[in-house]
């Protein structure tokens, strides 16, 4: 089960996109109107006394994977609880079921200004809200979804959200995940997945050392460039490589990283040799110095006692 939060300005267009015939169907209200005009008025009614608060709006999807249901009753149970868990059981809300799509889903309006005037707290709401469908699936026996800091792909942002719902355009973190899962698939060479991707205009950044290993990897769209982590867990180099992208590293770059280490083997040994040397030097200087000043002092000596070495002089 998977909750979409967006908080916004404006009820009416909300309301207008919920409650669309074509779209499904009003579920079930804690106010008297049932059509978006009379229930925009009195959305409004409350907002008026916090009139300095730009978004008081909080719009919620709830959806189930494909093939999954649940009765219009236990999507009563399902707004009551998300309303309760998040802080809004005393405000205004609205709760639509939508059939226009393969998997079931509801929309929840909800007012963050309460009926007393107090400001419903924001902190942390995804969090929270992720918190709640956990439970719910386990209570209601529905799949359990990873939590999202465990999720192979990362979910869309709350920017990414409204972006694409005001520009009609994914974000480039979307469309970068899109082009990836496509380019990954059949299980290619690093230099297939690389083509596939330049073909998308895609630029593949790996993360390569001099020994030609692959540490990580990274991608550019239209200038931004995004690390693999950033896509998601299922984008990590380690992960591409688990989902099929094939790379061996060739035996000429492992030969190459071999020669950087004996080269650099051979170099700590002459450098040692070299210093040994010349630390061994002053004392072949001392030895020869030694020698030169015992030769002096038995010169001096001789020419001091040279009369008394002399043969005994004749008469």
């Amino acid at each position: 089960m998977i909750a979409k939060l967006i908080k916004g300005s404006g009820f009416r267009g909300a309301l207008e996109y919920d409650l669309r015939q074509s779209k499904g169907y009003l579920l079930e209200t804690n106010m008297a109107g049932d059509d978006p005009r009379t229930l925009a008025r009195e959305f409004g009614q409350v907002r008026s006394l916090r009139p300095n608060l730009t978004k008081a709006v909080c719009h919620v999807s709830i959806g189930l994977p494909p093939g999954e249901t649940l009765t219009d009753e236990q999507w009563r149970e399902v707004a009551h609880a998300y309303l309760k868990g998040m802080g809004y059981h005393d405000s205004q809300y609205v709760v639509s079921r939508h059939t226009d799509a393969e998997h079931q889903h509801i929309h929840i309006l909800a007012n963050r200004i309460s009926m007393t005037g107090e400001v419903v707290s924001d902190s942390r709401d995804y969090q929270r809200q992720e918190a709640v469908m956990r439970r719910l699936e386990k209570e209601l026996g529905l799949t359990v979804v990873k939590p999202s800091r465990e999720a192979m792909r990362r979910a869309p942002t709350k920017g990414e959200i409204e972006h694409a719902l005001r520009t009609g355009k994914a974000s480039t973190k979307q469309r970068l995940q899109k082009l990836v899962d496509l380019a990954v698939q059949d299980s290619p060479s690093l230099e297939e997945f690389t083509a596939r991707l330049e073909a998308a205009s895609v630029e593949v950044i790996p993360n390569k050392a001099s020994t030609g290993s692959i540490s990580g990897i990274s991608f550019r769209l239209e200038g931004v460039m995004m690390k693999g982590s950033d896509l998601g867990r299922g984008y990590t180099w380690a992960n591409l490589q688990k989902r099929g992208v094939q790379y061996g590293q060739s035996r000429s770059g492992e030969e190459h990283g071999r020669g950087i280490e004996r080269e650099g083997h051979r170099s700590h040994q002459s450098i040692d040799g070299h210093r040994a040397g010349r630390e061994a030097q002053p004392d072949r200087v001392a030895g020869h110095e030694s020698h030169r000043m015992v030769g002096r002092d038995r010169r001096d000596a001789v020419r001091r006692n040279g009369h008394a070495t002399r043969g005994p002089e004749r008469g």
